[in-house]
């Protein structure tokens, strides 16, 4: 340190007396500071410890770094000082303006903050929405019935497939290179080279792949569909993220019903991020009494096993209140086998009694008997040493 090259003679001047001039200070330890590695970790320094030192006024930080963590046994690197603003290597107490009696503060290096990232995702959203709007370049057709055949559940049981001419369907337009770069089961409709029989014909490949028109289900309506392609578009359904951030009815909301259509959509064309979001979705803001056990069922049709896992959660949780709803007893009745899972978890919420003790032949006489000995006395148990 400094204050072991206070050398010089009398003479120099002005400019050597700055040189040589001192300032006297204290390193405080901020935190406990530890030598870590991988077997052990030690304490070195424990907080709020102080350290004094004297420095000259144009002598580098660096150097002091250097004999903090020596002087203590920590790694130099490890550690980070501070006055009023981060100290550096080349700083000098003279260009910090430390004064006699200041403090500086030591604690284990931070990790560096992330970077802002370079760009958010407002304007790539705005552009992929304005493309999902824009049917000039579009090259794909989803015919869509106008109100679709699903009643309130939403489930594959109650699919209506009353048959509707192509005039009265809902043209939905795409663009196909969206399609088959967000879903592979796009990528496999479109798909115009599967294969060659043995004459070298071209076989295994849909009519979508030439044609471009793609039949929904009857069970969807256009508003599925939509939502659906906004997430492929945009990786996001704008009116969940707005009910998220909102009390109250949301414009142009989702009902539990739609919902469950959507699922079941995700679900048959293997949607995978929007099947998983569906299902936070109805975790989050829709499982209800009334609800639940419409839920619950379409989890066997669609294979939403996090949904189900949230369901027997929320029916155990409201036992009383689901099982005595009309709407869960009419709905089990189509899924008799879902109760299964019900009662074993309704089991688990029932104390096991403990066994009974098996009454032993004699144990009565053995008792009078010992009384009138006077053996069966009772005894004084002595206080544990």
């Amino acid at each position: 340190m400094a204050a072991n090259n206070n050398r010089g003679g009398n003479g120099g001047g002005n400019g050597n007396n700055n040189m040589n001039e001192h300032v006297e200070f204290t390193v405080k330890a901020e935190e406990d500071l530890y030598l870590s590695g991988s077997e052990n970790t030690i304490r070195r320094v424990t907080a709020d410890t102080n350290y004094s030192c004297l420095m000259l006024k144009t002598q580098r930080f660096s150097s002091l770094f250097r004999h903090y963590a020596k002087y203590h046994g920590l790694r130099k690197d490890d550690l980070e000082y501070y006055f009023v603003n981060p100290l550096e290597n080349e700083d000098t107490p003279e260009t910090v303006q430390l004064q006699r009696g200041d403090i500086i503060m030591v604690r284990k290096k931070r990790k560096p903050e992330p970077p802002e990232p370079a760009a958010d995702d407002t304007e790539f959203f705005k552009d992929m929405k304005e493309l999902l709007d824009d049917e000039e370049h579009m090259d794909t057709v989803f015919l869509v019935h106008p109100t679709g055949g699903a009643s309130k559940a939403g489930t594959k049981r109650r699919a209506d497939s009353s048959p509707v001419s192509d005039d009265d369907l809902v043209e939905i337009r795409a663009h196909k290179c969206i399609l088959t770069a967000r879903a592979d089961y796009f990528k496999a409709l479109f798909r115009k080279n599967a294969g060659e029989d043995a004459s070298g014909r071209k076989v295994g490949t849909f009519r979508e792949s030439s044609e471009c028109i793609i039949r929904v289900e009857p069970q969807f309506t256009p508003k599925i569909v939509r939502l659906m392609l906004e997430f492929l578009y945009t990786n996001r359904v704008e009116c969940l993220q707005v009910s998220t951030k909102l009390n109250g009815p949301v414009p142009h909301s989702v009902t539990t019903d739609e919902l469950l259509n959507l699922l079941h959509l995700a679900d048959m064309w293997q949607l995978r991020d929007l099947k998983r979001m569906v299902e936070h979705e109805l975790i989050r803001s829709h499982m209800k009494v009334n609800t639940v056990a419409r839920m619950y069922c379409a989890t066997d049709d669609f294979h939403a096993k996090r949904l189900s896992k949230s369901c027997l959660e929320f029916i155990m949780d409201n036992y009383r209140e689901v099982t005595g709803s009309v709407n869960f007893q009419n709905e089990m009745k189509h899924y008799p086998t879902l109760l299964i899972p019900v009662l074993k978890a309704a089991a688990e919420l029932i104390p096991e009694q403990p066994p009974k003790k098996a009454r032993t032949s004699g144990a009565g006489d053995s008792l009078a008997k010992a009384g009138n000995d006077g053996i069966g006395e009772s005894e004084t148990v002595p206080n544990e040493i």
